[in-house]
C-alpha cells in the first residue's frame, strides 16, 4: 500500500485498538478460511482476510477463484436471490444484534492487552471470511478529501445514534488520485456524499456504548471496474451481506 493512500484512506483515531482497525482496514493479504481458536489470543494477522471478486477478463474459463472468497458467478439477467434461513447474532452485551444466513458462521474474539470492544468476525459456510464488526469501539475518523462514486445506500433505522443521526448502509468507489478503493458498511450518511473533494469513507457510528466498526473485507484493489463492482451486486453474495448490515440493532 503506498504513502497516497494511506495519507487519504480513513482512520481509525484510537490508541492500541485503532492500529488493529486501521490495518484491517488497509489489508492486501489473501484471507484463509476461519479455524477454531481462543479468542484472547487472537491476533491482528490472525483475523486479516480480504474479499476478491474475479474478472471474467482475466481468469480462464473454469480456473479456480483465488482470494479469501471465490470469486462469484454473474448471472447473464438478472435473478431472483434465494432468501437463506437465518440466525440471529447478539453482542455479548446485548445491545447490538443482526441476522445472518444459518450456513454461515460467526465467532468473537477480544482486541489485544484489555483494550475496549468485541469483534464479531462472519464467515461464509466455506470458512471465508466476509465481514468484521467491532463493537463498543471509543474511536473517531479522519481522512483527507476523496472523489466518490456511490453506488448502493439504504438508511438502517435499527441502529438510531445517540445523537439522533441515522446510519446508513453503504457500497461506495473512491478515487485518491493515485488509485481506486471500495468500501461497504455502516457509515454517517456525510460518508455517502458524491463528487469530488468529499470527505474519505468512515466507517464507525457513535452508539449509547460507544461505537460500531463494520467492515466487508475487500482485496486491493477490490474490482478492476466499477462495471466489475455492479455485477457483484447482483449476486447472492452481496444480498446476503447487505441484508446482514441492514438488520443491525440496539436495543
Amino acid at each position: 500500500m503506498n504513502s497516497k493512500r494511506t495519507a487519504f484512506a480513513a482512520t481509525v483515531a484510537m490508541a492500541g485498538f485503532a492500529v488493529s482497525l486501521a490495518l484491517a482496514g488497509c489489508a492486501t493479504q489473501t484471507g484463509t478460511p476461519a479455524a477454531a481458536s481462543n479468542p484472547a489470543e487472537s491476533s491482528t494477522a490472525d483475523r486479516t482476510a480480504t474479499l476478491t471478486v474475479a474478472s471474467t477478463s482475466t481468469a480462464a474459463p473454469g480456473a479456480p477463484a483465488t482470494g479469501a472468497v471465490p470469486a462469484s458467478k454473474v448471472p447473464s439477467s438478472p435473478a431472483k436471490h434465494v432468501s437463506p434461513g437465518l440466525k440471529t447474532f447478539t453482542f455479548p452485551d446485548g445491545h447490538i444484534s443482526f441476522a445472518y444466513p444459518e450456513t454461515w458462521m460467526v465467532r468473537t474474539v477480544l482486541p489485544p492487552a484489555g483494550l475496549p470492544g468485541v469483534e464479531a468476525i462472519v464467515a461464509d459456510a466455506a470458512g471465508n471470511e466476509l465481514l468484521t464488526l467491532a463493537n463498543g469501539v471509543t474511536a473517531g475518523c479522519a481522512g483527507g478529501p476523496v472523489s466518490r462514486q456511490v453506488l448502493d445506500q439504504a438508511s438502517v433505522p435499527g441502529m438510531k445514534a445517540p445523537n439522533g443521526t441515522e446510519p446508513s448502509f453503504g457500497f461506495v468507489a473512491e478515487n485518491y488520485g493515485n488509485g481506486e478503493a471500495y468500501f461497504m458498511g455502516l457509515t454517517d450518511p456525510r460518508s455517502l456524499k458524491e463528487g469530488e473533494g468529499v470527505s474519505s469513507w468512515c466507517n464507525l457510528i457513535p452508539t449509547a456504548n460507544g461505537g460500531l466498526f463494520t467492515r466487508v473485507h475487500f482485496n486491493d484493489p477490490g474490482f478492476p471496474n466499477h462495471g466489475a463492482a455492479k455485477a457483484w451486486m447482483a449476486t447472492d453474495q452481496y444480498a446476503h451481506l447487505k441484508a446482514l448490515l441492514l438488520s443491525l440493532k440496539y436495543a
